[in-house]
C-alpha cells in the first residue's frame, strides 16, 4: 500500500538569503508548506497547515506582535490549507488527524479551521511552553491564540514507549512512530530547531517523501551542511543537535538520493512543485 500526498503552500515570509545559506543578500522567499495526505484507512491527513489569516489576530497585541514584526506574513486569498482542502472537495470536518511538525506558529495558524482534527504531537513540545510568560513563549515562536480552546483535549502524544525500529531505508534515522501500524507514515524526532520537532517519511505513490519541517530551511542547507547565522542559532533551544540532525538529513540524501527531502520553507523546491510560474 501507498498514500497520495500532495504538497502545497499557505503563505510565506521573507528575509535576506544570508541569514539561511551565509552567502549574498538576496531578498528570498520562504514560503509555509504543508502537505496534504490521503491515507487508504484513516482518510486526509495534515503534516502542519502553513499560515491562515488567525495569524493577524495572534499577533496584534504586544508582545505578539513582535513575531509579526520579525516574520511579516503574506497570505493570497484561498491560500489557506482549509481553502486549498476544499478546492479539493475535503471539507475542514474530513480533516481528522493534523501531524504537528512543532509549535511554530507558520506551522500551525490553520489549527482553528479544522473542529474535528486530533493533533499528533511529541509530547516534549506541549510541555516546553507551559507555564511560561507571554514574551517568552513569543520568544519561542509560538502563539497560544493560534491554539483552539479545546487543543490540550484534541492531542495525541506520540508517547516514547511507542518508538520502533524505523525501515531500513530511513538510515541514518533508526527509531520513530509507525502512525497507523501499516508502514506507510513515520514519524522521526529532528531535535534542535525547537523542542518536539518531528520529521515525516511518507510511502507516496510516487516514491518516498521525508518531510523535514525546519530541520532545514532550503534544500542547500542540507547538501552543503550549512548552518544558519548565528544570531538565528542563538534562538535554538540547541544548537548543537540542530547541527546533529542537519547532517543526519545530508547523510540520507546522499544515500537515498531518490527520497525527496522537503524542507518547509525551501523556495526553489516550492517553486518547482507547488507555486510554478505563479511568484517571481
Amino acid at each position: 500500500m501507498t498514500v497520495r500526498f500532495e504538497l502545497l503552500a499557505a503563505g510565506y515570509c521573507r528575509h535576506p538569503q544570508r541569514v539561511i545559506l551565509r552567502r549574498g543578500w538576496r531578498i528570498m522567499t520562504f514560503p509555509s508548506m504543508f502537505g496534504l495526505i490521503e491515507h487508504p484507512k484513516a482518510g486526509v491527513i495534515l503534516y502542519d497547515t502553513g499560515y491562515a489569516e488567525h495569524f493577524h489576530a495572534a499577533t496584534r497585541p504586544f508582545p505578539e506582535r513582535l513575531y509579526a514584526w520579525a516574520t511579516p506574513m503574506h497570505l493570497d486569498p484561498g491560500e489557506a490549507a482549509v481553502a486549498q482542502c476544499a478546492a479539493r472537495g475535503i471539507k475542514p470536518e474530513d480533516v481528522r488527524l493534523i501531524i504537528l511538525s512543532h509549535l511554530h506558529g507558520d506551522h500551525i495558524a490553520g489549527l482553528r479551521d479544522f473542529p474535528q482534527a486530533r493533533f499528533a504531537l511529541l509530547p516534549e513540545a506541549w510541555a516546553a511552553i507551559q507555564g511560561l510568560s507571554r514574551l517568552n513563549t513569543a520568544r519561542r515562536g509560538v502563539l497560544p491564540g493560534l491554539l483552539p480552546e479545546d487543543f490540550a483535549a484534541r492531542l495525541q502524544p506520540l508517547l516514547p514507549s511507542a518508538a520502533r525500529a524505523l525501515p531500513p531505508e530511513c538510515a541514518p534515522f533508526t527509531q520513530g512512530f509507525d502512525l497507523f501500524g501499516d508502514d506507510l507514515l513515520w514519524l522521526v524526532a529532528l531535535p534542535g530547531h525547537a523542542p518536539g520537532q518531528v520529521g515525516l517519511f511518507v510511502r507516496a505513490e510516487d516514491g518516498l517523501k521525508f518531510l523535514i519541517a525546519d530541520a532545514a530551511w532550503h534544500s542547500a542547507s542540507y547538501r552543503e551542511g550549512i548552518m544558519p547565522h548565528p544570531l538565528v542559532r542563538w534562538l535554538f533551544p540547541d544548537a548543537r543537535a540542530y547541527e546533529a540532525t542537519l547532517l543526519k538529513i545530508q547523510a540520507h540524501a546522499r544515500w537515498r538520493p531518490e527520497t525527496l527531502i522537503i524542507p518547509s520553507h525551501c523556495e526553489d523546491l516550492c517553486q518547482a512543485r507547488v507555486w510554478g510560474e505563479a511568484r517571481p
